[in-house]
């Protein structure tokens, strides 16, 4: 939790971050500024607080407007010495409102309030934002087309129009739906990246598949699986033991 104060009593500075640092591990203190103008600037440079203590019998009307704009979005803990500030402090986004001297108790009960109020509201945003970012970078954004060789004339092929990739010796082919065999420049990793895996699974070093072609599949030697695809490839597809699971689970087992 970063924590900027503004106060002009050394004195009152003290016993609000002694009782600070004693009250909260995760508590950081990340300036003390002593008049309302600097605070403010510093509010609006830091951009990352979480919490601000402050006195609010530092500055006059003008000072504590400049403070309101700077900090909209930051949550407040007033202190003061006189009760009679309560509703002007309420005009900002304050949590609390503390009198000095300033009591233990009150103090914790403000944390409390400012956890319950704010914190919770922070990690469910940062719960939601780590669920965003994670669909994110799983999800799959996938390559609709693929530019094949047909001798000397390239061909831009569709994803649907493709039974499967392959590769044979060095070189990398596309299989198409009309049995045409079309060179890629591509190697099967890189395919795999841009694939949509709803619809292609990479079962082995040598072919990625196209769920629409495939017609049957066998259970086989070891745990191991036997693929049957249409158009027919030209060796046997054969997926093993340690892959098989998840391919089963790709077809919707």
């Amino acid at each position: 939790m970063k924590v900027l104060v503004i106060e002009d009593e050394p004195v009152a500075v003290r016993r609000l971050t002694d009782m600070l640092v004693e009250m909260e591990e995760e508590v950081h203190i990340v300036n003390v500024i002593d008049n309302v103008e600097t605070g403010s600037d510093y509010l609006r440079s830091a951009g990352d607080i979480d919490l601000v203590f402050m006195d609010i019998e530092m500055g006059n009307n003008r000072h504590l407007e400049t403070f309101r704009n700077a900090c909209t979005e930051t949550p407040v803990i007033f202190i003061t010495s006189y009760q009679k500030y309560a509703l002007k402090a309420f005009q900002f986004n304050s949590v609390d409102y503390l009198l000095k001297p300033l009591q233990r108790d009150a103090l914790e009960a403000a944390i409390r309030k400012y956890k319950k109020w704010h914190g919770q509201l922070k990690s469910s945003l940062q719960r939601q934002l780590a669920g965003i970012l994670d669909n994110i970078s799983t999800k799959n954004v996938s390559r609709e087309r693929f530019l094949a060789k047909a001798g000397t004339r390239y061909i831009s092929v569709s994803a649907n129009d493709i039974a499967y990739f392959y590769t044979k010796g060095k070189l990398q082919y596309i299989k198409t739906c009309r049995n045409e065999d079309l060179l890629i420049d591509k190697r099967l990793d890189e395919i795999e990246a841009d694939i949509n895996n709803t619809d292609f699974f990479r079962v082995n070093r040598q072919f990625i598949l196209n769920y629409s072609h495939i017609e049957k599949v066998h259970a086989w030697f070891s745990g191991k699986l036997k693929v049957q695809v249409n158009p027919m490839p030209y060796e046997e597809i054969v997926i093993s033991r340690l892959k098989a699971a998840k391919f089963k689970k790709w077809l919707g087992e």
